[in-house]
């Protein structure tokens, strides 16, 4: 058994895109938050969602100075949401571990990751998750610039 998962097997590190970064990569076609998504939608990153964060990007999404912002209608935002889900594997959340974060929906953030892992939350705000009270192994937090490094990009 190599680090905990039976004959050698090794589990695809799958990623899990914070509304934050979301946001960001339809802003801009430029930066990694951009980058990052296009990976995604290419095939090269697998990424994950839940109902519940699905939920969260459209409400964001839709807010009138978002789409101002983005230069999309709502239209193309329902299009985009149901392509971006068409591509990730969905997570079920099946325990609340409640890390204890200072935005609640942090929480069920980390609560995906777990469900998911092992898996990277992609944030621009990776201070935010790493004052929880737990850390959970498979779980780690990085930056969208980071994780292109990483991937050598």
């Amino acid at each position: 058994m190599a680090h905990g998962y039976p004959n050698g097997y090794h589990p695809v590190m799958r990623y899990l895109l914070d509304t934050c970064v979301v946001l960001s990569a339809l802003r801009s076609r430029h930066g990694a938050s951009n980058a990052i998504l296009r990976q995604a939608f290419e095939g090269q990153l697998p990424v994950v969602v839940h109902f519940k964060l699905v939920a969260e990007y459209r409400d964001v999404l839709l807010r009138e100075e978002q789409l101002r912002a983005t230069g999309l209608d709502a239209r193309t935002v329902q299009r985009f949401l149901a392509a971006y889900v068409g591509i990730a594997d969905e997570v079920q959340v099946h325990f609340l571990w409640r890390p204890n974060l200072p935005d609640e929906n942090d929480n069920f953030i980390i609560e995906m990751a777990i469900a998911a892992s092992p898996c990277t939350i992609v944030t621009h705000n990776v201070s935010d998750f790493r004052r929880g009270e737990r850390r959970f192994a498979g779980v780690e937090v990085a930056r969208p610039v980071d994780i292109l490094r990483l991937r050598g990009h």
